[in-house]
Order: C-alpha cells, then structure tokens, then sequence
C-alpha cells in the first residue's frame, strides 16, 4: 500500500479534529504522516479587546493570550490522540484582529462572523506562506468553507493559488445545516467513500474531550458528544472530498 505525507489546514484550533479525526488517526494506523496546520493561532496583537471578543471568552471560560495558550495546548493533546503532527501559525483570530486603515475590530457580532469578507492582504499572506512551506510532494487538505466563516472564507479563498490542492473535507459543525449548500448539491465536490472502524471513531471522540474550552460550544455532555459524532460518522460523515472534474476550475467560497 502506498503512504503519504498528508498536510491537513485547519482554520481554527479544533477544525480538522473536529471535522474529520477519525480519519485521521486511520491515515495515521495505516503508515501515512499527518501533519495539522492552523493557521489561526497567534496571540491577540494586544489586550484591547473588542466587546464582542470579550464575550466570546466568557462563554469559553478564560481570556485573551491565556485562553489561546489554552486552546494551543488542547489541539496538541487532541491531535496526539489522533497521532498527527501539529504546527501553529501566528495570525490571530478574527476576533482580535482590526481593519489596518481605521483600526475598528473586523468582526463586532456572531453575524459579522459569517457574512464579512476576509481582508485581501490576509488571503494573499496565507498562499504566500502555505506555498512556501508545503512539504514536496506532501498531498494538500483544505475545508470546503460551509458556513462562511471569516476564517474559513480566508483559507478557501487562498485555495487557488496553493495548486494542486488534492482533496476537502466538510467543515464541521456547518455541515449540519448545509447538506443543500450548491457546493454539494449541484455536484461541485464528490465525497470519497472510505471505511472507518469502531476504533478510528473512538479515537475522533476521545480527541474531542482535549478541547475542554470549547466543548460547551457544540455538546451538552459527553454522551451527547459521542452520539453527535457517531451519527454523522454513520451518516458519511467524516471522510475526504475532491473538485469534480467539470467543477475543478471553481472556486468554492
């Protein structure tokens, strides 16, 4: 069987594990190197947070530079369980970054989240560095970007320049309220059929427990934890995406 040396980009300190774990750690048991990239993972460039970042650290419990040194530690532990190699970057968060002309925050609600366009200069810094330290020959995984976050909208916005991107994966939990989304309706992507054990879904919930700070944003407990990932994981969740061929020229955002 042939191995590869996988390169997974993950917005946010949880995406990838959240999205598709239990693929990874299958990558990992069957020989192959899996490397997790987040490219949103820097410190907040000061301590001048904006009222709704404010309001997004109470709801995670802990604030500013200590919440991301938190977050940081829980995607290493996530992805320790799930065997891939982790490396941070140091953009910052939608939440604490600011409009370079007027010095306003980017984002001032959950709303501006999903419907503000990443800054260019961003977008263009992202392909720049991703291009320049892609691993030769290492095969490339970026999120479809369902949902629209600012965030995500700024990796699939990069996508074009990082050619050859070989595969996708479905951001979760946007998924969930986005199956009729025309990325996937009208054939844009095919999802690829893969199997995935008892174990590899074991390991994707147990990946989950690492990220205590965000836990709360998505389940009530546990157990509701493992029913949500099984389900989706029944469901054909959980597995890789490429462009069709007649679609391979779009650009998803």
């Amino acid at each position: 069987m042939n191995t590869y040396h996988w390169v997974f980009i993950s917005p946010h300190l949880d995406d990838v594990a959240l999205s598709c774990g239990g693929l990874v750690w299958d990558l990992v048991q069957n020989g192959h190197r899996v490397e997790v990239w987040t490219l949103f993972a820097g410190d907040p460039p000061d301590t001048d947070y904006s009222p709704f970042a404010q309001q997004i650290h109470h709801l995670w419990g802990i604030s500013g530079h200590e919440a991301i040194r938190q977050r940081r530690a829980e995607d290493r532990a996530a992805c320790t369980v799930l065997g891939a190699q982790v490396r941070h970057f140091d953009w910052p968060d939608a939440i604490y970054r600011r409009d370079g002309h007027s010095g306003d925050p980017i984002v001032n609600s959950n709303e501006d989240l999903f419907s503000r366009l990443p800054e260019p200069a961003l977008t263009a810094e992202i392909t720049a560095v991703i291009s320049a330290e892609r691993p030769e020959g290492a095969r490339l995984v970026l999120p479809i970007g369902l949902g629209v976050h600012i965030d995500h909208h700024a990796v699939v916005l990069a996508g074009p320049g990082l050619s050859p991107v070989d595969h996708f994966y479905a951001d979760y939990p946007y998924i969930l309220e986005s199956f009729t989304h025309p990325a996937l309706h009208k054939g844009h992507y095919k999802n690829i059929p893969h199997l995935l054990s008892e174990d590899a879904l074991l390991a994707w919930q147990e990946s989950m427990l690492c990220y205590t700070s965000q836990f709360s944003t998505f389940w009530r407990d546990n157990a509701e934890m493992r029913l949500a990932l099984r389900n989706y994981l029944s469901g054909g969740g959980g597995r890789l995406w490429q462009r069709s061929r007649l679609d391979s020229h779009l650009t998803q955002g």
